[in-house]
């Protein structure tokens, strides 16, 4: 193992148990889905790459958040790529577990399942169909971005100045106030 490697196992990163995720996706989004719920978090645990498994970046927020403002708050959705979908329904659910529409005691596999049952009621709801909708990388999406999101929150953010979710999580206890710590931790502050 490469330094590279083993960096990329630390921190925040925990592995989703997929039965979990797929009851909490089930709940979330449909019971007649959970086949697809577990084969698509299969496919995105089995990737070769571990991005999944890395902290959220600044970027991705900014874009999820766009995503998100687009299809949530401007009925967006038929215009919006099965990617952005994924990541604005792993953005919904993160704002709904962080603040207290999840149990929390689910750690990520209850986070990873709701943001698929969220995807999933994207696509019901018509917006599969209007953008040309691929339900399958949309819900891949939106499991690897709960996945970064997550790593995130457990402090899996090092040395990269984006203060990590932990940083958010202090702002939300706290019920606000200035966020300090830039990066990606400070935009999703806004977000929340």
């Amino acid at each position: 193992m490469t330094y590279g490697e083993a960096d990329s196992y630390q921190g925040g990163y925990e592995r989703p148990d997929v039965d979990q995720s797929v009851r909490h996706a089930a709940q979330h989004g449909g019971e007649e889905h959970s086949s697809m719920f577990s084969s698509v978090l299969s496919s995105v645990l089995d990737r070769d790459d571990d991005d999944h498994k890395r902290p959220v970046q600044e970027h991705e927020v900014n874009e999820a958040a766009d995503a998100h403002e687009r299809i949530y708050n401007q009925n967006g959705a038929s215009e919006a790529s099965s990617r952005d979908m994924g990541s604005a329904a792993a953005l919904q659910a993160f704002k709904m577990f962080s603040g207290g529409g999840g149990s929390k005691s689910g750690g990520s596999s209850e986070l990873i399942g709701m943001a698929m049952g969220e995807a999933m009621k994207l696509y019901k709801g018509g917006a599969g169909g209007g953008g040309g909708g691929n339900q399958a990388e949309m819900l891949q999406s939106a499991a690897a971005m709960a996945m970064k999101l997550y790593a995130s929150q457990s402090g899996g953010s090092s040395g990269g100045g984006s203060g990590g979710i932990g940083a958010l999580m202090g702002l939300l206890g706290s019920g606000g106030g200035k966020s300090e710590g830039g990066g990606a931790a400070a935009l999703l502050s806004k977000f929340l």
